[in-house]
């Protein structure tokens, strides 16, 4: 816990960087420029499987249930829904050598544009392109209406997400702002794909419809559909809930991993 507050705390604070610090910063910089600019107006491949990434991971007939068998790392499963279990995310999914059954989302990760995760979380790299996407248009849309703010402090500048002196003021959280993240979530490969997608983007649907799908997705997915609640939950990666981190949390993170989540919060600060 204290290397990753150590490093947390590098992530927070925008400081002026010197030697070796200096070229990681740049480095992280010119990679999340790329992704940025490779998926920029590109169309992608929604998610429809769910990929287990750790080995020997219990499949239940229904969640906490009784164990129809043991999948491996890589073992590539049909999306079916999201669901809750003691708080916790979780999917049921179809196995072609178990059926229909449960996994928890600790364990697996929906496949987003066809990438492979097994090989790089099994490297130890848990940041994939689509959640440094969704960081940076979560950590951009938050800053952009007020709901966590760029602060000045010993001279650098940092990141307070969801700061305490607005936490809470539902007035502040923009009318769509569910429908908004929902969309995006089905964009980046938080969630997999569902008619829901279809429905949110459909100018035929009323505003109100589309935020009661939202409001579900949400709960299915967050246990809550409460804003403040999601965005103010702790995670390594500000912008990003914890279960889209898809693995434990206190695991030791790549210097890939922290360099791009760094740089994210480095260019949302100088953007704003």
């Amino acid at each position: 816990m204290k290397k990753i507050t150590a490093i947390l705390l590098l992530v927070v604070m925008l400081c002026p960087l010197t030697g070796v610090y200096a070229n990681a910063a740049e480095d992280g910089m010119a990679e999340l420029n790329e992704i940025l600019a490779y998926y920029e107006g590109k169309e992608v491949t929604l998610s429809d499987q769910i990929q287990i990434v750790h080995n020997q991971v219990n499949f239940r007939k229904a969640p906490g249930g009784k164990v129809l068998g043991r999948l491996q790392g890589g073992a590539m499963l049909t999306f079916l829904d999201e669901t809750q279990h003691k708080g916790e995310l979780g999917y049921h999914a179809y196995s072609e050598e178990y059926g229909k059954g449960y996994v928890m989302a600790e364990y697996a990760k929906p496949v987003w544009n066809g990438q492979n995760y097994w090989e790089a979380m099994a490297e130890g790299r848990a940041v994939s392109d689509n959640l440094i996407l969704y960081d940076y248009w979560m950590g951009t849309y938050q800053m952009d209406h007020g709901l966590s703010i760029v602060e000045t402090m010993d001279g650098g500048r940092y990141v307070n997400v969801a700061p305490l002196s607005v936490r809470g003021n539902n007035a502040m959280i923009p009318d769509d702002m569910g429908i908004q993240m929902v969309t995006k979530m089905y964009e980046y490969g938080l969630i997999c794909d569902q008619p829901y997608y279809q429905q949110l983007q459909d100018p035929s649907v009323s505003l109100e419809v589309k935020k009661k799908i939202a409001s579900s997705v949400l709960k299915n997915h967050y246990g809550t559909d409460n804003i403040w609640k999601i965005i103010a939950t702790p995670s390594i990666i500000f912008f990003i809930h914890s279960n889209d981190l898809h693995g434990d949390p206190n695991r030791d993170y790549s210097e890939r991993d922290f360099r791009l989540t760094h740089a994210v919060n480095q260019k949302i600060v100088e953007e704003h």
